[in-house]
C-alpha cells in the first residue's frame, strides 16, 4: 500500500511524454492519460484553498477525480518499470498505442473500447513484477506476459472480467489461449483482474486504517478464490493452471486526503503433480508476498 503526493505525481507527464516522442508514437492532449494529468493538476492548484472549498470541489466530480488518481498511479508505476527494460520496440509500440486510448471513466467503457484498460492490466502486471526483480517480458499476442525463473517459463494470459456472469467466459478463453504456448517447460497462466467484479465502477475501497484494507482485502479474496472452486474445476477439469488474482484500488477514508494505492495479488495452482506444484509454490514465493499464497 502507497501513498503519495500529487506534486509528484505530476513530474511523470513529461516522462511519458518523453517516451511516446522516443517510440515515434503521437501524444497530444486528447488523449485519456493526458487528461488524467490535467485534472490532478487542477486538483494540485486547489489544495491552496480552505479545505471546506477544496472538499467542495472534490465532491462536486468525485468520479473524476478518483480515476485521475488512480489511473495516473498506474501509468506512473508503468512508466518506471518501462523506462528500465529492455523490450521489443514494437510491442512496446502496440501496448502504449492502446494505453493512451479508452475512455476516461470506466462506467463509460463498452465492449467496443476496452483496449485501453487491457493494456493498463497487462502493463500494471508487467510493472508489479518487474519491481520484485524477476525477468518479465511483453509479448504479443500470446501470451501477454512471459516470466522466467530459474525452474518454469510462466505464460500469462491477462483477463479483465467485468461482471461475475463474464467472469467463465474470460477464464474460458484464458485458458484456450494458454494451450497454443503449452510445451514441456512452460507454466500455463492466466491473471485475472477483480476490480469490477468485486468494487464494481467504483475501484474505492473506504476503511479505517491500512491495516484494516489488506485485512479485508486478503479475505475478500481468499474467499473469492474458494467461492470460485467449482467454476475452475468445471472449465479446467483435469488440465493444469496456475491462476493470479489481482485487486488493485485506491484506499482510504471518505474525506482523507491523499489517499493510498493497493495492489493485492494471491495466487493458486490448480491440477500440477505434487512435485511440479511445491516448484511452482517456490516461485510464488519470489513472485508474491508470501501471504497472497493459498
Amino acid at each position: 500500500m502507497n501513498k503519495y503526493k500529487y506534486s509528484d505525481l505530476l513530474l511523470y507527464e513529461k516522462k511519458i511524454k518523453d517516451l511516446y516522442s522516443k517510440l515515434g508514437l503521437n501524444f497530444d492532449d486528447s488523449n485519456r492519460i493526458s487528461k488524467y494529468f490535467k485534472y490532478l493538476g487542477e486538483i494540485e492548484k486547489s489544495r491552496n484553498l480552505d479545505k471546506d472549498k477544496f472538499h467542495a470541489i472534490i465532491q462536486k466530480n468525485k468520479a473524476k477525480y478518483y480515476y485521475s488518481q488512480f489511473y495516473v498511479l498506474e501509468i506512473c508505476k508503468i512508466i518506471d518499470a518501462l523506462q528500465n527494460t529492455k523490450l521489443d520496440k514494437n510491442i512496446l509500440k502496440e501496448k502504449l498505442t492502446h494505453l493512451a486510448k479508452g475512455t476516461y471513466l470506466l462506467s463509460e467503457e463498452n465492449i467496443n473500447n476496452t483496449q485501453a484498460r487491457d493494456a493498463t492490466f497487462e502493463l500494471s502486471l508487467f510493472s508489479f513484477l518487474y519491481a520484485r526483480n524477476l525477468r518479465v517480458k511483453l509479448d504479443s499476442p500470446n501470451p501477454d506476459l512471459q516470466l522466467s525463473t530459474a525452474n518454469f517459463t510462466y505464460n500469462i494470459e491477462c483477463k479483465r472480467p467485468y461482471s461475475m456472469k463474464s467472469l467463465e467466459r474470460n477464464i474460458r478463453k484464458a485458458l484456450k489461449q494458454l494451450r497454443k504456448t503449452r510445451n514441456s517447460v512452460s507454466i500455463p497462466t492466466m491473471a485475472l483482474s477483480l476490480e469490477q467484479v468485486i468494487l464494481g465502477d467504483d475501484l474505492i475501497l473506504d476503511s479505517k486504517d491500512e491495516q484494516s484494507a489488506l485485512t479485508f482485502l486478503d479475505a475478500m479474496l481468499s474467499q473469492f478464490t474458494q467461492d470460485n472452486l467449482p467454476m475452475i474445476r468445471k472449465i479446467c477439469n483435469n488440465e493444469p493452471c496456475l491462476i493470479l488474482y489481482w485487486l488493485s484500488c485506491l484506499t482510504g477514508f471518505k474525506t482523507d486526503l491523499p489517499m493510498a494505492h493497493t495492489t493485492f495479488i494471491i495466487g493458486n495452482v490448480y491440477n500440477f503433480d505434487q512435485k511440479l506444484s511445491d516448484h511452482i509454490y517456490k516461485d510464488l514465493q519470489i513472485m508474491l508476498p508470501s501471504k497472497n499464497l493459498k
